[in-house]
């Protein structure tokens, strides 16, 4: 093997140690939020989410390694039965009577004691179907019936399922990607104009068939009008934000964590983050998100196999809108929805998902010119 050769067989060594630092970040930072609520019942042990949040980064590391190592050419091979089996699982959490439900929705179950959610692995097994449809139909891809009926189709499928589970943002995280994905792959813009238009009627009409979705667009509008319930969190998040000023009160001495803001190891832990760390730790955590998000729509566009772009490019938008929503929900400008900060919040399936799809990116930017 020549040199050069050899270089381009490197991976994207910016892309791992930037994930490897915002998931230390993400570790330190949900030690600091859950550290006294843990220290009561049910729990009663200051360390629990930081031990749990440690197996998790564990678990990451172990299939992330596995995805980069995995002949990427299997992952074509795969898609069809892994979407199959997403699929499988995601019905399944719709017909069965025996799913938990935690703040509302239907989207754990439980596996040798752990809580899973299967909608997190639609974040790889949707981008994996579509390449491969796009690409085995890469002629066709601008009609109808061959290119942009089946893509919508597939989607469309997928994210409703997730719907159907009260799981609204998951469903337009997946739903996103899967857009992402036909309007890079070149599907006729008339097309993709009446699905905008279409996919907003239908987040319309989700939001006011449910009374509980209509309250949180209310509190998001004027989050001071409704300050003990549908604005509370709203609330909470920016006080905690504002008290950050520049540098933070100092890592580990925030207060908002003393039962006053909400999910405040989970969705909400960049409060925590931009009270104890200020401005200037948020806005390293969102550069080091942007760099990754950055380098990932860089390995998706420099591949020259289709397949390996189209799935890079499905991966790396389910991340980047996943963090968007996220950080506008957190900073008051998207109405407070159940969505995770990739990396950095606590939850298994979330991060364990992630870091399998750094690892496959990893592993397309090994591949560049095959």
């Amino acid at each position: 093997m020549t040199q050069e050769k050899k270089r381009k067989a490197k991976p994207d060594w910016w892309l791992l140690l930037s994930t490897l630092l915002l998931v230390a970040v993400g570790i330190i930072m949900v030690f600091s939020a859950s550290q006294y609520f843990a220290r009561y019942a049910p729990y009663n042990d200051t360390y629990h989410f930081l031990k749990s949040q440690l197996s998790n980064a564990g678990v990451g590391l172990v299939l992330m390694l596995l995805a980069y190592k995995m002949d990427y050419r299997l992952y074509r091979r795969l898609s069809y039965p892994a979407y199959l089996v997403v699929l499988g699982l995601l019905l399944f959490m719709v017909l069965s009577s025996n799913i938990e439900t935690i703040g509302g929705a239907q989207r754990w179950v439980e596996i040798a004691g752990q809580n899973f959610q299967p909608s997190e692995l639609a974040k790889i097994a949707l981008p994996m179907a579509l390449a491969k449809w796009m690409t085995d139909h890469y002629r066709d891809i601008k009609t109808f019936k061959l290119g942009f009926g089946p893509a919508l189709g597939l989607t469309a499928l997928t994210a409703g399922l997730i719907f159907l589970q009260k799981a609204l943002s998951s469903s337009l995280v997946v739903g996103a990607a899967g857009f992402i994905m036909m309007i890079v792959a070149g599907v006729r813009a008339r097309y993709m104009g009446t699905t905008i238009a279409a996919g907003l009627a239908a987040v319309a009409g989700a939001i006011i068939l449910e009374p509980y979705r209509l309250e949180r667009i209310y509190g998001w509008l004027d989050p001071w009008s409704y300050p003990m319930d549908e604005g509370y969190q709203t609330i909470q998040s920016l006080l905690a934000l504002g008290s950050g000023g520049l540098t933070g009160v100092g890592l580990g001495s925030g207060g908002s964590k003393w039962f006053y803001l909400p999910a405040r190891h989970t969705d909400f832990i960049f409060s925590v983050l931009g009270e104890e760390m200020g401005f200037l730790g948020a806005l390293f955590v969102m550069l080091l998100i942007a760099f990754i998000i950055w380098r990932g729509m860089l390995i998706a566009v420099r591949v020259r196999n289709f397949y390996a772009s189209m799935l890079a490019m499905g991966m790396i938008s389910s991340i980047a809108v996943q963090s968007l929503i996220n950080l506008g929900v957190v900073t008051g400008l998207l109405p407070v929805t159940g969505v995770t900060l990739p990396f950095v919040s606590y939850g298994g399936s979330s991060l364990v998902v992630c870091m399998t799809m750094i690892g496959m990116l990893l592993n397309i930017s090994r591949h560049l010119d095959a």
